[in-house]
C-alpha cells in the first residue's frame, strides 16, 4: 500500500512540475508606459511570443479609452466597427487570449491612425510533450 501511495505521489509531483512549463503568461502592454499615445507598440511586442491562454493587461487612465479586440484586417483599416470584443474603460483591462490567429487591439480610429494599436499573433500553446522534448 505504501508503494502505491508513493507512486501516486511521484506521478502527481511530476505532472505538477511539467505543468509549470505551459503556464499562461501575463503581459503588461507597454510595460511602465501602459496604453497611451506615443508608445511604440510594434517595438514592445516584437520579441514576445503570445500563446493561447496568455493575458494582455492594458493600463490607462480610467474611462479615458475604450478598447476594441479585432481581427488584424479591420485593425489595419483602423475601423473599430464590429469588433470581436469591446472592453469598457476601467483603466486595468485584462484580455485572456483564447483564439489562435492574428489579432489586434485598438482604441479610437484617430488613435489607431496615429499608431496606437497593438498587432500580434496568438499561437497554439506548446504541449507537455513539446516542452519535454525541448528540455531533454
Amino acid at each position: 500500500m505504501a508503494n502505491k501511495t508513493f507512486g501516486i505521489f511521484i506521478l502527481i509531483a511530476t505532472l505538477v512540475a511539467q505543468a509549470t512549463w505551459v503556464r499562461a503568461k501575463e503581459f503588461i502592454v507597454g510595460d511602465d508606459k501602459g496604453w497611451a499615445p506615443g508608445v511604440d507598440y510594434d517595438a514592445w511586442i516584437k520579441d514576445k511570443e503570445i500563446f493561447h491562454g496568455d493575458k494582455l493587461v492594458f493600463r490607462f487612465e480610467r474611462e479615458s479609452r475604450k478598447l476594441f479586440y479585432m481581427t488584424q484586417e479591420k485593425c489595419n483599416a483602423c475601423c473599430p466597427n464590429d469588433p470581436l470584443m469591446e472592453m469598457y474603460p476601467c483603466g486595468n483591462n485584462c484580455l485572456t487570449l483564447m483564439a489562435i490567429g492574428k489579432r489586434c487591439v485598438m482604441s479610437t480610429r484617430e488613435d489607431c491612425l496615429n499608431g496606437m494599436k497593438l498587432l500580434f499573433e496568438v499561437k497554439q500553446a506548446p504541449t507537455l510533450q513539446e516542452c519535454r522534448d525541448t528540455i531533454i
